[in-house]
């Protein structure tokens, strides 16, 4: 009896898995901030550096959990946490990097392939290694890590090239919740924008001598730019406008700014000084205006292109450096609006031709004429 209350005392208690890392820095009674980078671990934490830098953290861990170690100097440390293990990180005071010993499989991959992307020269190598990557290892938790800090977190990413590499995941890493959160926000910024509907509107232009509508426009692509007289960087990048005017080869282009102010008065003298490109009107309602709430504009200026439908065609247009790639859209479109009426014309013509009645040559019917009566004498 005493035998079996040992063995079932024995089943009921529980078996805690554990994640431990100690390591080395630079850092001498400091704090070291340690954070998991989804909903597996909410809580922030902080490690205390001993005299000599040494630390040591535990933590239960009865599942993999993606973790980020901060140095008090802001460099990073990703962690993968695995149940039973005890990660070593050494710091090398010479290059002043850490590496990680000791560690479970998801860590020993990440570190490889980190290290592989790391020594890529340009931003088109490391997406291709990172390609490859997701290629041999689809549902690898590792690559919610590279794609947030090399394809997702960097300054001007490529919402498209993130949607495809998500796109190319597993099924089972789809609904993770920084994923999830990712694609919501390049919703937001921009899938659900780019092809839509531009707002109708209705301006006056800043001499006060015009009304123009979104009719003003039609069938023609419109440059549409974001800006404000208080902000500098908006006003200067104004003045690429003349250069986009003079670059984009069509009569069917024309280039409309939008200024966020409430100071119209103000707005008025830029514009007249300035001399801006286009027709210029002023949103009295600013930032808090229907069309900039509609794309969350949140730097100026802000520029986007629309096609002869004034459906949006390109977002974030750079004014500085976009102006081939306007004309090249501009041209694009045209010359598909061309053999599209062509073909159009083209089976138009077929289709009157088909329907044309066929003409053909009637026969006369013959005429009748009666024999000459040759015996009417001789009866006589």
């Amino acid at each position: 009896m005493l035998l079996l209350l040992l063995i079932v005392a024995c089943d009921s208690k529980e078996t805690v898995l554990q994640y431990t890392v100690n390591g080395d820095s630079e850092f001498e009674k400091s704090s070291i901030l340690i954070f998991g980078l989804d909903g597996r671990f909410q809580d922030v934490d902080s490690i205390r550096t001993d005299g000599k830098g040494h630390f040591s953290y535990t933590m239960e861990c009865d599942t993999v959990i993606p973790m980020m170690l901060m140095m008090p100097d802001g460099n990073r440390i990703t962690l993968f946490a695995e149940p039973n293990t005890k990660a070593e990180i050494a710091y090398d005071a010479t290059t002043g990097a850490y590496s990680i010993g000791n560690s479970g499989a998801l860590q020993m991959l990440h570190d490889s392939i980190s290290l592989a992307i790391d020594s890529c020269k340009s931003q088109k190598e490391k997406a291709k290694k990172i390609e490859s990557f997701i290629k041999e290892h689809p549902v690898s938790e590792v690559n919610i890590e590279l794609l947030r800090r090399y394809i997702i977190e960097i300054p001007e990413p490529d919402y498209s090239q993130i949607k495809n590499f998500i796109s190319k995941l597993g099924g089972i890493l789809q609904d993770n919740e920084y994923l999830a959160l990712t694609k919501k926000n390049i919703d937001e910024k921009s899938g659900n924008i780019a092809h839509k509907q531009f707002p109708s509107f209705t301006y006056t232009t800043a001499d006060s001598c015009k009304e123009i509508t979104h009719n003003t426009f039609n069938k023609k692509h419109l440059l549409v730019t974001f800006w404000a007289t208080w902000n500098d960087d908006s006003r200067k990048q104004l003045k690429h406008l003349q250069r986009i005017d003079s670059i984009v080869d069509s009569e069917n282009f024309d280039i409309l700014n939008i200024a966020l102010d409430y100071d119209t008065t103000e707005w008025k003298r830029v514009v007249e000084n300035d001399s801006i490109t286009g027709y210029n009107v002023c949103d009295e309602d600013a930032w808090s205006g229907e069309i900039a709430g509609k794309f969350k504009i949140k730097t100026l200026p802000y520029s986007l292109l629309l096609n002869p439908y004034q459906r949006i065609i390109k977002l974030d247009v750079d004014l500085e450096k976009d102006a081939a790639v306007i004309d090249s859209i501009v041209a694009k479109h045209e010359k598909s609006q061309k053999d599209r009426e062509k073909r159009e014309k083209e089976k138009e013509e077929k289709k009157k031709k088909a329907n044309k009645p066929i003409k053909t040559k009637s026969k006369k019917a013959p005429t009748y004429t009666p024999p000459a009566n040759r015996n009417i004498q001789k009866c006589l």
